[in-house]
Protein backbone atom coordinates (compact mmCIF):
# COMPACT_ATOMS: atom_id res chain seq x y z
CA UNK A 1 0.00 0.00 0.00
CA UNK A 2 1.31 3.42 -0.86
CA UNK A 3 0.19 7.00 -0.80
CA UNK A 4 1.11 9.49 -3.47
CA UNK A 5 0.96 13.25 -2.95
CA UNK A 6 -0.81 15.62 -5.29
CA UNK A 7 1.15 16.54 -8.38
CA UNK A 8 0.76 20.24 -7.58
CA UNK A 9 2.03 19.81 -4.05
CA UNK A 10 -0.67 22.20 -2.85
CA UNK A 11 -1.82 20.24 0.19
CA UNK A 12 -4.30 22.87 1.32
CA UNK A 13 -6.15 22.71 -1.98
CA UNK A 14 -5.99 18.95 -2.46
CA UNK A 15 -9.12 18.27 -0.45
CA UNK A 16 -11.02 20.62 -2.74
CA UNK A 17 -9.82 19.02 -5.97
CA UNK A 18 -12.13 16.29 -7.27
CA UNK A 19 -10.31 13.12 -8.25
CA UNK A 20 -9.65 12.37 -11.90
CA UNK A 21 -7.07 10.41 -13.85
CA UNK A 22 -5.80 10.54 -17.43
CA UNK A 23 -3.36 8.20 -19.18
CA UNK A 24 -1.87 9.21 -22.53
CA UNK A 25 0.33 6.87 -24.56
CA UNK A 26 1.56 5.05 -21.47
CA UNK A 27 4.08 2.29 -22.04
CA UNK A 28 6.44 0.30 -19.81
CA UNK A 29 9.52 -1.48 -21.08
CA UNK A 30 11.74 -3.95 -19.24
CA UNK A 31 15.16 -5.11 -20.52
CA UNK A 32 15.48 -8.84 -21.09
CA UNK A 33 18.57 -10.35 -19.52
CA UNK A 34 19.98 -13.84 -19.75
CA UNK A 35 22.02 -16.08 -21.99
CA UNK A 36 19.16 -16.71 -24.40
CA UNK A 37 17.45 -13.30 -24.07
CA UNK A 38 18.08 -10.11 -25.90
CA UNK A 39 16.19 -6.89 -26.57
CA UNK A 40 13.33 -5.45 -24.53
CA UNK A 41 9.96 -6.60 -23.25
CA UNK A 42 7.04 -4.14 -23.39
CA UNK A 43 4.75 -4.96 -20.46
CA UNK A 44 2.48 -2.08 -21.53
CA UNK A 45 2.22 -0.24 -24.82
CA UNK A 46 0.20 2.83 -25.85
CA UNK A 47 -2.40 2.82 -23.04
CA UNK A 48 -4.91 5.67 -23.34
CA UNK A 49 -7.98 6.25 -21.18
CA UNK A 50 -9.48 8.70 -18.71
CA UNK A 51 -11.24 8.02 -15.43
CA UNK A 52 -13.71 10.75 -14.57
CA UNK A 53 -14.72 11.93 -11.14
CA UNK A 54 -17.07 9.58 -9.23
CA UNK A 55 -16.19 6.69 -11.56
CA UNK A 56 -15.11 3.20 -10.60
CA UNK A 57 -13.10 1.52 -13.33
CA UNK A 58 -12.17 -2.17 -13.39
CA UNK A 59 -9.01 -3.48 -15.04
CA UNK A 60 -9.49 -6.97 -16.49
CA UNK A 61 -7.22 -9.35 -18.33
CA UNK A 62 -5.43 -12.65 -18.03
CA UNK A 63 -2.49 -13.26 -15.71
CA UNK A 64 0.55 -11.55 -17.16
CA UNK A 65 -1.52 -9.17 -19.27
CA UNK A 66 0.01 -6.11 -17.56
CA UNK A 67 -2.70 -5.24 -15.01
CA UNK A 68 -0.39 -4.92 -12.00
CA UNK A 69 2.18 -2.88 -13.92
CA UNK A 70 -0.60 -0.55 -15.00
CA UNK A 71 -1.88 -0.08 -11.46
CA UNK A 72 1.62 0.62 -10.17
CA UNK A 73 2.06 3.30 -12.82
CA UNK A 74 -1.32 4.82 -11.96
CA UNK A 75 -0.49 4.88 -8.25
CA UNK A 76 2.96 6.36 -8.84
CA UNK A 77 5.14 3.53 -7.51
CA UNK A 78 6.34 2.77 -11.05
CA UNK A 79 7.34 5.26 -13.72
CA UNK A 80 6.24 4.74 -17.32
CA UNK A 81 8.88 4.36 -20.00
CA UNK A 82 6.82 6.54 -22.28
CA UNK A 83 3.62 8.54 -22.11
CA UNK A 84 2.15 10.53 -19.25
CA UNK A 85 -0.18 10.13 -16.30
CA UNK A 86 -2.16 13.10 -14.96
CA UNK A 87 -3.46 12.61 -11.45
CA UNK A 88 -5.61 15.04 -9.51
CA UNK A 89 -5.84 14.56 -5.78
CA UNK A 90 -4.28 12.29 -3.18
CA UNK A 91 -3.76 8.69 -4.28
CA UNK A 92 -3.92 5.68 -1.99
CA UNK A 93 -2.89 2.26 -3.26
CA UNK A 94 -3.92 -1.10 -1.78
CA UNK A 95 -1.50 -3.74 -3.02
CA UNK A 96 -0.67 -5.69 0.14
CA UNK A 97 -2.97 -5.27 3.11
CA UNK A 98 -1.19 -4.83 6.41
CA UNK A 99 2.24 -3.87 5.12
CA UNK A 100 4.45 -2.98 8.07
CA UNK A 101 2.36 -4.83 10.66
CA UNK A 102 4.36 -6.10 13.64
CA UNK A 103 3.29 -9.30 15.43
CA UNK A 104 4.51 -8.21 18.86
CA UNK A 105 2.39 -5.04 18.81
CA UNK A 106 -1.33 -4.97 19.57
CA UNK A 107 -3.91 -4.33 16.89
CA UNK A 108 -4.40 -0.80 18.23
CA UNK A 109 -0.66 -0.07 18.08
CA UNK A 110 -0.48 -1.47 14.58
CA UNK A 111 -3.18 0.96 13.45
CA UNK A 112 -0.85 3.86 14.24
CA UNK A 113 2.18 2.08 12.73
CA UNK A 114 0.40 1.14 9.52
CA UNK A 115 -1.26 4.53 9.24
CA UNK A 116 2.07 6.34 9.60
CA UNK A 117 3.58 4.20 6.84
CA UNK A 118 0.64 5.21 4.66
CA UNK A 119 1.33 8.87 5.31
CA UNK A 120 -1.36 9.63 7.88
CA UNK A 121 -0.65 11.97 10.78
CA UNK A 122 -1.21 11.11 14.43
CA UNK A 123 -4.16 13.51 14.71
CA UNK A 124 -5.91 11.95 11.71
CA UNK A 125 -5.42 8.48 13.18
CA UNK A 126 -6.63 9.56 16.63
CA UNK A 127 -9.73 11.06 15.05
CA UNK A 128 -10.50 7.87 13.14
CA UNK A 129 -9.37 5.08 15.44
CA UNK A 130 -12.88 4.45 16.81
CA UNK A 131 -14.23 4.06 13.27
CA UNK A 132 -11.35 1.74 12.32
CA UNK A 133 -11.92 -0.52 15.31
CA UNK A 134 -15.69 -0.61 14.82
CA UNK A 135 -15.41 -1.32 11.09
CA UNK A 136 -12.89 -4.14 11.65
CA UNK A 137 -15.30 -5.92 14.05
CA UNK A 138 -12.31 -7.16 16.07
CA UNK A 139 -13.80 -6.21 19.45
CA UNK A 140 -11.54 -7.01 22.41
CA UNK A 141 -8.95 -8.53 20.07
CA UNK A 142 -7.86 -5.00 19.16
CA UNK A 143 -5.73 -4.88 22.33
CA UNK A 144 -4.18 -8.31 21.82
CA UNK A 145 -0.85 -8.92 20.03
CA UNK A 146 -1.15 -9.20 16.27
CA UNK A 147 0.64 -12.55 16.46
CA UNK A 148 -2.56 -14.04 17.92
CA UNK A 149 -4.64 -12.92 14.89
CA UNK A 150 -5.80 -15.21 12.12
CA UNK A 151 -5.09 -14.20 8.53
CA UNK A 152 -8.69 -13.09 8.14
CA UNK A 153 -8.41 -10.83 11.19
CA UNK A 154 -5.22 -9.26 9.81
CA UNK A 155 -6.95 -8.56 6.52
CA UNK A 156 -9.89 -6.96 8.32
CA UNK A 157 -7.59 -4.66 10.24
CA UNK A 158 -5.55 -3.74 7.17
CA UNK A 159 -8.59 -2.90 5.04
CA UNK A 160 -10.15 -0.93 7.90
CA UNK A 161 -7.04 1.23 8.30
CA UNK A 162 -6.59 1.95 4.60
CA UNK A 163 -10.20 2.82 3.86
CA UNK A 164 -10.45 5.13 6.88
CA UNK A 165 -7.77 7.48 5.54
CA UNK A 166 -8.35 10.50 3.32
CA UNK A 167 -7.81 10.09 -0.41
CA UNK A 168 -9.20 11.18 -3.75
CA UNK A 169 -8.10 8.21 -5.88
CA UNK A 170 -8.05 4.64 -4.60
CA UNK A 171 -6.15 1.92 -6.51
CA UNK A 172 -6.85 -1.70 -5.53
CA UNK A 173 -5.06 -4.81 -6.78
CA UNK A 174 -6.67 -8.22 -6.13
CA UNK A 175 -6.88 -7.97 -2.36
CA UNK A 176 -10.60 -8.03 -1.64
CA UNK A 177 -10.74 -11.59 -0.27
CA UNK A 178 -11.10 -9.99 3.16
CA UNK A 179 -12.55 -12.31 5.83
CA UNK A 180 -15.90 -14.04 5.50
CA UNK A 181 -18.65 -13.33 2.98
CA UNK A 182 -20.46 -10.84 5.20
CA UNK A 183 -17.33 -8.76 5.83
CA UNK A 184 -16.48 -8.88 2.13
CA UNK A 185 -19.93 -7.49 1.41
CA UNK A 186 -19.29 -4.78 3.97
CA UNK A 187 -16.06 -3.90 2.14
CA UNK A 188 -17.90 -3.68 -1.18
CA UNK A 189 -20.46 -1.36 0.41
CA UNK A 190 -17.58 0.79 1.64
CA UNK A 191 -16.30 1.11 -1.92
CA UNK A 192 -19.77 2.13 -3.09
CA UNK A 193 -19.85 4.74 -0.34
CA UNK A 194 -16.56 6.16 -1.64
CA UNK A 195 -18.02 6.32 -5.11
CA UNK A 196 -21.07 8.24 -3.86
CA UNK A 197 -18.69 10.64 -2.07
CA UNK A 198 -17.10 11.53 -5.40
CA UNK A 199 -13.95 9.39 -5.06
CA UNK A 200 -12.25 7.81 -8.06
CA UNK A 201 -11.55 4.07 -7.77
CA UNK A 202 -9.49 1.86 -10.04
CA UNK A 203 -9.69 -1.85 -9.22
CA UNK A 204 -8.55 -5.15 -10.66
CA UNK A 205 -10.06 -8.52 -9.82
CA UNK A 206 -10.57 -11.92 -11.40
CA UNK A 207 -14.17 -11.78 -10.14
CA UNK A 208 -15.93 -10.56 -13.25
CA UNK A 209 -19.29 -10.60 -11.46
CA UNK A 210 -17.92 -8.23 -8.84
CA UNK A 211 -16.51 -5.83 -11.41
CA UNK A 212 -19.72 -5.94 -13.40
CA UNK A 213 -21.68 -5.04 -10.28
CA UNK A 214 -19.41 -2.29 -8.95
CA UNK A 215 -17.80 -0.60 -11.95
CA UNK A 216 -18.96 2.10 -14.35
CA UNK A 217 -16.38 1.09 -16.96
CA UNK A 218 -13.78 -1.59 -17.53
CA UNK A 219 -10.43 -1.59 -19.33
CA UNK A 220 -9.51 -4.88 -21.03
CA UNK A 221 -5.75 -5.42 -21.21
CA UNK A 222 -4.12 -8.23 -23.19
CA UNK A 223 -0.41 -8.65 -23.91
CA UNK A 224 0.15 -5.12 -22.61
CA UNK A 225 -2.32 -3.47 -25.01
CA UNK A 226 -5.66 -1.85 -24.34
CA UNK A 227 -8.26 -3.88 -26.27
CA UNK A 228 -11.37 -2.17 -24.91
CA UNK A 229 -12.45 0.66 -22.61
CA UNK A 230 -16.14 1.16 -21.95
CA UNK A 231 -19.23 -0.43 -20.41
CA UNK A 232 -18.66 -3.38 -18.03
CA UNK A 233 -21.19 -5.60 -19.82
CA UNK A 234 -19.52 -5.22 -23.20
CA UNK A 235 -15.98 -5.37 -21.84
CA UNK A 236 -16.58 -8.48 -19.74
CA UNK A 237 -18.28 -10.10 -22.74
CA UNK A 238 -15.21 -9.43 -24.88
CA UNK A 239 -12.95 -10.82 -22.14
CA UNK A 240 -14.98 -14.02 -21.85
CA UNK A 241 -14.90 -14.40 -25.63
CA UNK A 242 -11.13 -13.97 -25.49
CA UNK A 243 -10.85 -16.69 -22.85
CA UNK A 244 -13.15 -19.06 -24.71
CA UNK A 245 -11.16 -18.85 -27.92
CA UNK A 246 -8.27 -20.54 -26.11
CA UNK A 247 -10.29 -23.30 -24.45
CA UNK A 248 -10.43 -26.85 -25.79
CA UNK A 249 -11.32 -30.27 -24.49
CA UNK A 250 -10.41 -33.82 -25.41
CA UNK A 251 -12.44 -36.98 -24.98
CA UNK A 252 -16.12 -37.96 -24.99
CA UNK A 253 -18.79 -35.62 -23.70
CA UNK A 254 -19.92 -36.41 -20.18
CA UNK A 255 -23.70 -36.35 -20.43
CA UNK A 256 -24.08 -36.23 -16.64
CA UNK A 257 -21.92 -33.11 -16.34
CA UNK A 258 -25.02 -30.94 -15.97
CA UNK A 259 -26.22 -32.84 -12.89
CA UNK A 260 -25.64 -31.17 -9.54
CA UNK A 261 -24.06 -33.65 -7.11
CA UNK A 262 -23.58 -31.51 -4.00
CA UNK A 263 -25.01 -28.40 -2.38
CA UNK A 264 -24.17 -25.92 0.33
CA UNK A 265 -25.08 -27.57 3.63
CA UNK A 266 -24.24 -25.05 6.38
CA UNK A 267 -24.71 -21.35 7.15
CA UNK A 268 -21.56 -19.28 6.64
CA UNK A 269 -21.29 -17.83 10.14
CA UNK A 270 -24.16 -18.02 12.62
CA UNK A 271 -22.42 -15.41 14.81
CA UNK A 272 -23.54 -12.87 12.19
CA UNK A 273 -27.19 -13.87 12.34
CA UNK A 274 -29.45 -10.93 13.09
CA UNK A 275 -27.50 -8.48 10.92
CA UNK A 276 -28.72 -6.46 7.95
CA UNK A 277 -26.47 -5.29 5.15
CA UNK A 278 -26.62 -4.25 1.52
CA UNK A 279 -26.10 -1.35 -0.87
CA UNK A 280 -29.73 -0.22 -0.30
CA UNK A 281 -30.83 0.54 -3.85
CA UNK A 282 -33.73 -1.68 -2.78
CA UNK A 283 -34.77 -1.87 0.88
CA UNK A 284 -36.84 -4.59 2.56
CA UNK A 285 -39.67 -2.92 4.51
CA UNK A 286 -41.45 -5.86 6.13
CA UNK A 287 -41.65 -9.66 6.21
CA UNK A 288 -44.78 -11.66 7.02
CA UNK A 289 -45.23 -15.40 7.67
CA UNK A 290 -48.73 -16.57 6.71
CA UNK A 291 -50.15 -19.99 7.64
CA UNK A 292 -52.67 -22.11 5.74
CA UNK A 293 -55.57 -20.23 7.33
CA UNK A 294 -54.28 -16.87 6.11
CA UNK A 295 -53.17 -15.79 9.59
CA UNK A 296 -49.86 -14.02 10.24
CA UNK A 297 -47.74 -16.09 12.60
CA UNK A 298 -44.20 -17.40 12.98
CA UNK A 299 -45.46 -20.76 14.30
CA UNK A 300 -46.27 -23.29 11.58
CA UNK A 301 -47.20 -26.98 11.92
CA UNK A 302 -44.87 -29.45 10.27
CA UNK A 303 -46.08 -30.45 6.77
CA UNK A 304 -48.34 -27.37 6.62
CA UNK A 305 -48.38 -24.69 3.94
CA UNK A 306 -46.34 -21.51 4.57
CA UNK A 307 -46.36 -18.27 2.64
CA UNK A 308 -43.64 -15.66 3.16
CA UNK A 309 -44.50 -12.18 1.90
CA UNK A 310 -41.71 -9.60 1.62
CA UNK A 311 -42.54 -5.93 0.99
CA UNK A 312 -39.82 -3.62 -0.28
CA UNK A 313 -39.10 -0.12 -1.58
CA UNK A 314 -37.07 0.47 -4.75
CA UNK A 315 -35.06 3.65 -4.22
CA UNK A 316 -33.11 3.46 -7.48
CA UNK A 317 -33.70 1.48 -10.65
CA UNK A 318 -31.93 -1.88 -10.66
CA UNK A 319 -31.60 -4.40 -13.48
CA UNK A 320 -31.77 -8.20 -13.32
CA UNK A 321 -32.28 -8.55 -9.55
CA UNK A 322 -33.29 -11.77 -7.89
CA UNK A 323 -35.02 -12.75 -4.65
CA UNK A 324 -33.91 -15.39 -2.19
CA UNK A 325 -35.05 -16.94 1.09
CA UNK A 326 -33.00 -19.43 3.12
CA UNK A 327 -34.10 -21.57 6.08
CA UNK A 328 -31.56 -22.76 8.65
CA UNK A 329 -31.93 -24.85 11.75
CA UNK A 330 -30.79 -23.01 14.87
CA UNK A 331 -27.43 -24.82 14.86
CA UNK A 332 -26.64 -23.55 11.34
CA UNK A 333 -27.73 -26.60 9.32
CA UNK A 334 -28.88 -25.35 5.91
CA UNK A 335 -32.39 -26.69 5.30
CA UNK A 336 -33.39 -25.03 2.05
CA UNK A 337 -32.49 -21.87 0.15
CA UNK A 338 -34.33 -21.29 -3.13
CA UNK A 339 -34.00 -18.14 -5.18
CA UNK A 340 -35.50 -16.87 -8.40
CA UNK A 341 -32.27 -17.51 -10.33
CA UNK A 342 -32.16 -21.18 -9.33
CA UNK A 343 -35.82 -21.45 -10.28
CA UNK A 344 -35.09 -19.92 -13.70
CA UNK A 345 -37.22 -16.81 -13.25
CA UNK A 346 -36.12 -13.59 -14.95
CA UNK A 347 -36.81 -10.20 -13.39
CA UNK A 348 -35.60 -7.67 -16.00
CA UNK A 349 -35.70 -4.64 -13.72
CA UNK A 350 -37.20 -2.96 -10.68
CA UNK A 351 -38.18 0.69 -11.13
CA UNK A 352 -38.48 3.16 -8.22
CA UNK A 353 -41.60 2.54 -6.18
CA UNK A 354 -43.12 -0.10 -3.90
CA UNK A 355 -43.07 -3.83 -4.55
CA UNK A 356 -43.41 -7.26 -2.98
CA UNK A 357 -42.48 -10.87 -3.54
CA UNK A 358 -43.99 -13.99 -2.04
CA UNK A 359 -42.64 -17.51 -1.63
CA UNK A 360 -45.36 -20.12 -1.19
CA UNK A 361 -44.21 -23.44 0.30
CA UNK A 362 -46.71 -26.20 -0.44
CA UNK A 363 -45.66 -28.32 2.56
CA UNK A 364 -42.89 -27.78 5.12
CA UNK A 365 -41.05 -31.10 5.28
CA UNK A 366 -39.11 -29.94 8.33
CA UNK A 367 -39.24 -31.57 11.75
CA UNK A 368 -40.53 -29.61 14.74
CA UNK A 369 -37.97 -27.18 16.12
CA UNK A 370 -36.56 -23.66 15.98
CA UNK A 371 -35.33 -22.18 12.70
CA UNK A 372 -33.81 -18.97 11.34
CA UNK A 373 -34.56 -17.38 7.98
CA UNK A 374 -32.44 -15.15 5.77
CA UNK A 375 -34.20 -12.95 3.23
CA UNK A 376 -32.39 -11.07 0.47
CA UNK A 377 -32.73 -9.07 -2.70
CA UNK A 378 -29.58 -9.57 -4.78
CA UNK A 379 -28.02 -8.39 -7.98
CA UNK A 380 -27.99 -10.81 -10.91
CA UNK A 381 -24.82 -12.67 -9.95
CA UNK A 382 -25.23 -12.50 -6.16
CA UNK A 383 -22.11 -10.39 -5.85
CA UNK A 384 -23.44 -7.63 -3.63
CA UNK A 385 -26.85 -7.62 -1.98
CA UNK A 386 -29.19 -4.69 -2.33
CA UNK A 387 -30.63 -5.70 1.03
CA UNK A 388 -29.84 -8.84 3.02
CA UNK A 389 -31.38 -9.75 6.37
CA UNK A 390 -29.07 -12.59 7.46
CA UNK A 391 -30.57 -15.15 9.85
CA UNK A 392 -32.82 -12.31 10.96
CA UNK A 393 -36.23 -13.96 11.28
CA UNK A 394 -37.35 -16.71 13.66
CA UNK A 395 -39.67 -19.54 12.69
CA UNK A 396 -41.02 -22.23 15.00
CA UNK A 397 -42.23 -25.47 13.47
CA UNK A 398 -44.65 -27.28 15.74
CA UNK A 399 -45.76 -30.90 15.94
CA UNK A 400 -45.04 -34.08 17.87
CA UNK A 401 -41.91 -34.05 20.00
CA UNK A 402 -38.56 -34.27 18.25
CA UNK A 403 -36.26 -35.63 20.94
CA UNK A 404 -34.28 -37.53 18.30
CA UNK A 405 -33.29 -34.18 16.78
CA UNK A 406 -34.37 -35.13 13.27
CA UNK A 407 -34.11 -32.44 10.63
CA UNK A 408 -36.82 -33.62 8.23
CA UNK A 409 -40.34 -34.99 8.14
CA UNK A 410 -40.72 -36.51 4.68
CA UNK A 411 -43.88 -38.63 4.21
CA UNK A 412 -43.31 -42.38 3.84
CA UNK A 413 -45.32 -45.58 3.89
CA UNK A 414 -44.66 -49.15 4.96
CA UNK A 415 -45.66 -51.84 2.46
CA UNK A 416 -47.84 -54.82 3.35
CA UNK A 417 -49.04 -53.49 6.71
CA UNK A 418 -52.51 -54.42 7.77
CA UNK A 419 -54.94 -51.72 8.81
CA UNK A 420 -54.39 -52.72 12.43
CA UNK A 421 -50.62 -52.49 12.05
CA UNK A 422 -50.91 -49.05 10.49
CA UNK A 423 -53.03 -47.79 13.37
CA UNK A 424 -50.67 -49.48 15.81
CA UNK A 425 -47.64 -47.80 14.21
CA UNK A 426 -49.45 -44.47 14.13
CA UNK A 427 -50.40 -44.47 17.81
CA UNK A 428 -47.59 -46.48 19.42
CA UNK A 429 -45.07 -44.93 17.05
CA UNK A 430 -45.81 -41.47 18.42
CA UNK A 431 -44.75 -42.73 21.85
CA UNK A 432 -42.06 -45.26 20.94
CA UNK A 433 -40.47 -43.15 18.22
CA UNK A 434 -39.32 -40.67 20.83
CA UNK A 435 -37.65 -43.43 22.85
CA UNK A 436 -35.39 -44.70 20.09
CA UNK A 437 -32.08 -43.07 20.87
CA UNK A 438 -29.70 -42.82 17.86
CA UNK A 439 -27.30 -40.79 20.03
CA UNK A 440 -26.12 -44.12 21.44
CA UNK A 441 -24.49 -44.70 18.02
CA UNK A 442 -22.81 -41.32 17.90
CA UNK A 443 -19.24 -42.69 17.82
CA UNK A 444 -20.02 -45.84 15.86
CA UNK A 445 -20.19 -44.55 12.29
CA UNK A 446 -19.33 -47.27 9.80
CA UNK A 447 -19.62 -50.01 12.43
CA UNK A 448 -21.81 -53.13 12.39
CA UNK A 449 -22.98 -55.27 15.27
CA UNK A 450 -25.32 -58.26 14.96
CA UNK A 451 -27.00 -60.13 17.82
CA UNK A 452 -26.81 -63.90 17.99
CA UNK A 453 -30.49 -64.32 17.16
CA UNK A 454 -31.01 -61.11 15.09
CA UNK A 455 -29.00 -61.01 11.89
CA UNK A 456 -29.48 -58.63 9.01
CA UNK A 457 -29.54 -60.60 5.78
CA UNK A 458 -29.81 -57.75 3.24
CA UNK A 459 -30.80 -54.15 2.58
CA UNK A 460 -31.79 -53.09 -0.88
CA UNK A 461 -32.27 -49.49 -1.96
CA UNK A 462 -34.28 -49.27 -5.17
CA UNK A 463 -36.32 -47.01 -7.42
CA UNK A 464 -39.96 -47.16 -8.42
CA UNK A 465 -39.38 -50.12 -10.73
CA UNK A 466 -37.61 -52.11 -8.01
CA UNK A 467 -34.15 -51.90 -9.58
CA UNK A 468 -31.11 -50.82 -7.57
CA UNK A 469 -29.32 -47.60 -8.53
CA UNK A 470 -26.00 -45.95 -7.85
CA UNK A 471 -27.49 -42.46 -7.93
CA UNK A 472 -31.04 -41.26 -7.28
CA UNK A 473 -32.52 -37.95 -8.30
CA UNK A 474 -34.07 -35.49 -5.86
CA UNK A 475 -37.81 -36.30 -5.50
CA UNK A 476 -37.38 -39.86 -6.81
CA UNK A 477 -39.57 -42.64 -5.46
CA UNK A 478 -37.14 -44.60 -3.26
CA UNK A 479 -37.73 -47.87 -1.46
CA UNK A 480 -35.75 -49.55 1.32
CA UNK A 481 -36.16 -53.32 1.63
CA UNK A 482 -34.72 -54.74 4.86
CA UNK A 483 -34.49 -58.50 5.33
CA UNK A 484 -33.56 -60.55 8.40
CA UNK A 485 -32.32 -64.13 8.46
CA UNK A 486 -34.84 -65.25 11.07
CA UNK A 487 -37.93 -63.71 12.66
CA UNK A 488 -38.63 -66.36 15.31
CA UNK A 489 -37.07 -64.33 18.11
CA UNK A 490 -38.90 -61.08 17.35
CA UNK A 491 -41.27 -59.84 20.04
CA UNK A 492 -43.54 -56.86 20.70
CA UNK A 493 -40.75 -54.91 22.39
CA UNK A 494 -38.59 -54.85 19.27
CA UNK A 495 -38.81 -52.44 16.36
CA UNK A 496 -36.91 -51.76 13.16
CA UNK A 497 -35.25 -48.38 12.93
CA UNK A 498 -34.01 -46.95 9.63
CA UNK A 499 -32.07 -43.68 9.80
CA UNK A 500 -30.85 -41.39 7.01
CA UNK A 501 -27.79 -39.23 7.68
CA UNK A 502 -25.95 -36.61 5.70
CA UNK A 503 -22.32 -37.37 4.96
CA UNK A 504 -21.27 -34.87 7.65
CA UNK A 505 -23.28 -36.76 10.29
CA UNK A 506 -26.42 -34.59 10.44
CA UNK A 507 -29.40 -36.82 11.25
CA UNK A 508 -32.02 -36.22 8.57
CA UNK A 509 -34.87 -38.58 9.36
CA UNK A 510 -35.68 -41.90 10.96
CA UNK A 511 -38.44 -44.46 10.45
CA UNK A 512 -39.61 -46.81 13.22
CA UNK A 513 -41.59 -49.95 12.34
CA UNK A 514 -42.81 -52.76 14.55
CA UNK A 515 -40.97 -55.97 13.64
CA UNK A 516 -43.89 -58.28 14.34
CA UNK A 517 -43.04 -61.69 12.87
CA UNK A 518 -42.00 -60.47 9.46
CA UNK A 519 -38.56 -61.21 8.07
CA UNK A 520 -38.81 -58.56 5.34
CA UNK A 521 -39.86 -54.93 5.73
CA UNK A 522 -40.39 -52.46 2.90
CA UNK A 523 -40.33 -48.71 3.52
CA UNK A 524 -41.16 -46.34 0.66
CA UNK A 525 -40.68 -42.61 0.26
CA UNK A 526 -42.99 -41.57 -2.63
CA UNK A 527 -40.80 -38.45 -3.02
CA UNK A 528 -37.42 -38.63 -1.34
CA UNK A 529 -36.83 -34.87 -1.37
CA UNK A 530 -33.19 -34.87 -0.31
CA UNK A 531 -31.01 -32.38 -2.18
CA UNK A 532 -27.77 -33.48 -3.89
CA UNK A 533 -24.99 -35.01 -1.85
CA UNK A 534 -23.80 -38.22 -0.25
CA UNK A 535 -25.98 -39.69 2.49
CA UNK A 536 -25.67 -42.82 4.61
CA UNK A 537 -28.37 -45.21 5.79
CA UNK A 538 -28.40 -46.88 9.20
CA UNK A 539 -30.35 -50.00 10.19
CA UNK A 540 -31.00 -51.02 13.78
CA UNK A 541 -33.26 -53.15 15.95
CA UNK A 542 -34.31 -51.29 19.08
CA UNK A 543 -35.46 -52.94 22.30
CA UNK A 544 -37.99 -50.72 24.09
CA UNK A 545 -37.85 -52.76 27.30
CA UNK A 546 -34.09 -52.35 27.61
CA UNK A 547 -33.76 -48.98 25.83
CA UNK A 548 -30.92 -50.25 23.70
CA UNK A 549 -30.00 -51.42 20.22
CA UNK A 550 -29.97 -55.19 19.89
CA UNK A 551 -28.16 -54.86 16.54
CA UNK A 552 -27.05 -52.01 14.30
CA UNK A 553 -25.32 -51.23 11.02
CA UNK A 554 -24.65 -47.53 11.52
CA UNK A 555 -24.12 -45.24 8.52
CA UNK A 556 -22.89 -48.18 6.48
CA UNK A 557 -25.03 -48.01 3.33
CA UNK A 558 -24.33 -45.10 0.92
CA UNK A 559 -27.14 -43.18 -0.77
CA UNK A 560 -26.13 -40.74 -3.51
CA UNK A 561 -28.49 -37.99 -4.62
CA UNK A 562 -28.19 -35.72 -7.69
CA UNK A 563 -30.42 -33.06 -9.21
CA UNK A 564 -30.80 -31.39 -12.59
CA UNK A 565 -30.75 -27.90 -11.10
CA UNK A 566 -28.86 -25.82 -8.56
CA UNK A 567 -30.16 -25.45 -5.01
CA UNK A 568 -28.87 -24.89 -1.48
CA UNK A 569 -29.59 -26.96 1.61
CA UNK A 570 -30.69 -30.46 2.52
CA UNK A 571 -34.30 -30.88 1.38
CA UNK A 572 -36.28 -29.67 -1.61
CA UNK A 573 -39.48 -27.92 -0.55
CA UNK A 574 -42.02 -27.59 -3.33
CA UNK A 575 -42.77 -23.89 -3.84
CA UNK A 576 -43.78 -21.12 -6.20
CA UNK A 577 -42.88 -17.43 -6.49
CA UNK A 578 -45.00 -14.35 -7.04
CA UNK A 579 -43.95 -10.71 -7.23
CA UNK A 580 -45.28 -7.35 -8.35
CA UNK A 581 -46.04 -3.76 -7.42
CA UNK A 582 -47.92 -2.75 -4.29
Amino acid sequence: MITYPTDTGQEKASSQVKASLQLSGVGKKYPLRGASACGDFWALKDINFEVKEREMVGIIGRNGAGKTSLLNIISGTLSPTEGSVIRKGKILGLFSLGVGFQDELTGRENIFLNGAILGAGKKELNDKISFIIEFSELGDFIDMPLGSYSQGMRLRLGFSVVTALDFDILVIDEILAVGDALFQNKCFQRLLDFKRQGKTIVITSQSLDLLGRLCDKVALIDHGKLLFFGSPEEGIGKYRLLLNTEKFSVGPINKSADLVTDTKKWADNIADWGKKFGSKEVVIDSVEFINRFGCRTNKINTLDNLKIRVSFTIRFKVENPHFGIAIFRNDGVYCYGPNTIFDRHTIPKLSPGKGYFMLDYRSLLLAPGEYKLSIAIWDKNETLAYDYHYGYYELTITGAGNNRKELLNMPFRVKAESVGQRFGRFFSGKKNKLNVNPDLLMNKSGQMRDADNIKLEYIKISGRDGSSKDVFMTNDNVGFAVGFADARFFNKNLCLWLGIYRDDGVYCQGVVVSLGRRKCHNIFFPRLSLLPGLYHVSIGVWDFSGNKFMMYHHRVYPLKIAFDRQDHGTVFLEHKWRWGAR
